[in-house]
């Protein structure tokens, strides 16, 4: 399996088949959003419902806030 790291796909749908297969190794998870982007604040709720369909309850979850200057 490629350790690349996996992109935002959450509701897109040709990204399906293949989202399982990057979270099914996960030994972490690590969410990023822009501070500087309210879209992408508000579009941060969708992520925990993704992650709870296909990683195990004991898989570390964290959120990072980001913001370049």
């Amino acid at each position: 399996m490629s350790q690349d790291v996996l992109q935002d796909t959450v509701g897109q749908e040709h990204f399906c088949t293949i989202t399982a297969l990057y979270y099914c190794a996960a030994q972490g998870v690590i969410l990023v959003y822009d501070v500087s982007s309210r879209e992408v604040f508000e579009a941060l709720p969708l992520w925990p419902e993704e992650i709870k369909n296909y990683v195990p309850p004991e898989v570390i979850k964290v959120v990072i806030s980001n913001k370049l200057d």
